[in-house]
């Protein structure tokens, strides 16, 4: 599943990914809420954290571009507040249709427990509503290429199912896969895609001989690279 947080801190991403990524969570953060604004349609965010005191005028542009398409058990929405939120503001977020009013304390493990806990009135933990939202046909294959992190070789393969926020493998050899254990992190993955070459950083969820990947990192560009290139094959069917 995919979590979607806006807010200007960006050590709030560390915070998530420490507590939800053992649940089969990626994170997916943006400082600046015009750019999350652009790609929320793509990304299609299970659970949407917003920071209401960071930006007290586009959380609301943003919660009603998402209740537009998803209704409040698809995509659950979490509005921060450092501060408690006047009334009418707070009038405003339930009209909008947001779920969570939550007191934000992104260093506080309890807080983020607590968090969760609010989450799992709309979401099961232990299932995936969507985390992967396109799979390439044989003629749009999506090549991924990356170094053994134990034994050095490369690992080259597929990725069978795709989304911004990570992906399923599959190798075109399992030689040495299997010691490959969830949490183990893939420096410098290299994906294929038409004439787009992406360097990516990712984590192992699991290891049933294809590897889930959630995507941690892009060099430069590569995450809207990989928005644009979905979106234009999405377009095309």
């Amino acid at each position: 599943m995919i979590i979607l947080s806006v807010a200007e801190d960006k050590k709030i991403k560390d915070s998530l990914s420490q507590f939800f990524n053992k649940y089969g969570y990626s994170i997916i953060h943006y400082t600046h809420p015009l750019k999350a604004l652009d790609n929320i349609d793509e990304i299609s965010p299970d659970i949407f954290i917003c920071s209401s005191s960071d930006f007290p005028r586009h959380w609301k542009l943003m919660v009603k571009q998402i209740r537009e398409k998803w209704d409040r058990n698809k995509s659950v929405i979490v509005l921060t507040e450092t501060e408690e939120m006047e009334s009418e503001e707070a009038d405003k977020a339930a009209f909008l249709g947001v779920n969570i009013l939550f007191p934000w304390k992104p260093d506080n493990k309890k807080s983020i427990e607590d968090l969760m806990i609010r989450i799992r009135r709309y979401k099961n933990t232990q299932g995936s509503s969507g985390l992967f939202t396109w799979k390439p046909a044989e003629d749009e294959k999506v090549l991924f290429i990356f170094q053994h992190p134990l034994y050095y070789h490369f690992v080259s393969g597929k990725l069978l199912e795709l989304s911004p926020a990570g992906g399923i493998f599959q190798p075109d050899d399992k030689y040495g896969l299997e010691d490959l254990d969830p949490g183990t992190i893939i420096e410098g993955g290299s994906m294929k895609a038409g004439s787009s070459l992406i360097s990516i950083k990712a984590r192992i969820i699991s290891n049933t001989g294809n590897l889930v990947l959630a995507f941690l990192d892009f060099d430069g560009n590569g995450f809207q690279d990989l928005l644009r290139m979905m979106n234009t094959t999405k377009a095309s069917v």
